[in-house]
């Protein structure tokens, strides 16, 4: 299957209802609904409503929605060109930005997402998705459990940081999360003049804050966040297999040599990777997009034309090969124009729910189209990309 993505300017439409219902009310509560209600004093008016937001037992929420999105279109804005909904949310994430980061400089203090934290015990993994990370003492002291161990900064991960230098489809590395999806669209977009930049709109590495914006349900929003990433290893001051056997060896250093061996460089994150062991620009784009669903569970498995979409704003189209009419002219017309009018994915063994291997192609699992060739014999050649860092 096929799925490409046609990077158009199209408008969104408004809404406008089709279809009401109309329901017969029995007697007893028709009556019920007619009668008059007694007024209540202002003072105790005031009181039951308060007493809705106040429970006597305090617990957590259930579930965690992205905060602060841009607003929908007011009826000014609806039916509006797709460029002028990018360009108000651009503007909006980079106003919002530069106000966080002149309060940041002024306390002297980096950015950290009050709405968004990852030091808080797992709210940004599990709450909306199907899939759970399983965040106990037990997990995080198992090496062979498959849960995020720890959090850091960007500036405590990384020795010479950078973000976005020399950008290119090789760098996406897929993590402990089924979202090759979005990884596949993310290597894409990495094929457009200016793809990237055109979506990360706003950031200071120093403060530590990074705005993108998104297409969404028919219009832009956009995203912040701080620089915290999740890691595969537990901190040094955690218990864990991998200190018990360092310490077992006589030496000083044995933080250090913790720390560089376990929690240095983009082998580090427990997510998505750059192949370059000192850029950061996967994983943060991959967090911003998670935030922008709720959660990183909710990125577990999807469709890389929605993702395609959700990055550039365009226009997908699924379709099965086997249903193509005539290959000479597909190849011709669209497939040779791979990266130029058009981005290609690929998936295979969908409809036969298939997730083995067949000749190093995984089944279930998206691909990037990078390059498509004929060569002077006649035979065509398809250069795919696996978001896990493969090249085919």
């Amino acid at each position: 299957m096929l799925a490409a993505a046609d990077m158009t300017d199209v408008a969104t439409p408004l809404f406008h209802p089709k279809f009401f219902a109309r329901c017969l009310v029995p007697s007893d509560l028709r009556q019920r609904l007619t009668r008059k209600k007694k007024k209540l004093p202002p003072q105790k008016s005031i009181n039951r409503t308060w007493k809705k937001f106040s429970k006597r037992k305090f617990h957590k929420a259930l579930a965690v929605l992205p905060f602060d999105p841009v607003k929908s279109p007011a009826i000014r804005h609806s039916n509006e060109l797709l460029s002028a909904s990018y360009e108000r949310a651009a503007e909006e994430c980079r106003r919002k930005a530069e106000k966080i980061t002149k309060e940041c400089n002024r306390v002297n203090m980096r950015y950290r997402d009050p709405y968004w934290n990852l030091f808080e015990k797992g709210y940004c993994l599990n709450n909306l998705g199907s899939q759970k990370f399983e965040l106990n003492e037990t997990t995080r002291a198992n090496p062979k459990s498959v849960v995020p161990k720890a959090a850091k900064r960007v500036h405590e991960i990384f020795e010479n940081s950078t973000f976005m230098k020399g950008v290119n489809g090789g760098d996406v590395m897929q993590g402990s999360l089924g979202d090759c999806w979005i990884m596949a669209g993310l290597t894409a977009l990495t094929k457009v003049p200016e793809g990237l930049q055109r979506i990360c709109v706003a950031h200071d590495v120093e403060v530590g804050i990074y705005g993108s914006v998104f297409y969404q349900d028919g219009e832009w929003i956009y995203s912040i966040i701080d620089d915290k990433l999740y890691l595969k290893s537990p901190l040094w001051d955690s218990p864990s297999m991998q200190r018990d056997l360092l310490q077992q060896i006589d030496r000083e250093d044995n933080e250090n040599v913790y720390r560089k061996t376990y929690q240095t460089g983009s082998k580090a994150p427990f997510f998505a990777q750059c192949r370059d062991q000192n850029e950061t620009w996967v994983p943060l784009f991959e967090k911003a997009y998670a935030k922008a669903h709720g959660d990183y569970t909710s990125l577990d498995g999807g469709w890389i034309g929605e993702g395609v979409e959700d990055l550039s704003g365009g226009v997908t189209t699924e379709l099965l090969t086997s249903d193509i009419l005539d290959i000479d002219e597909f190849w011709d017309k669209e497939m040779s124009r791979v990266n130029d009018e058009f981005l290609f994915g690929a998936y295979t063994g969908l409809l036969e729910h298939g997730y083995d291997e067949r000749n190093g192609i995984s089944e279930g699992h998206a691909y990037v189209v990078m390059e498509a060739r004929t060569l002077k014999s006649g035979q065509r050649l398809v250069k795919l990309r696996n978001p896990r860092g493969v090249d085919y």
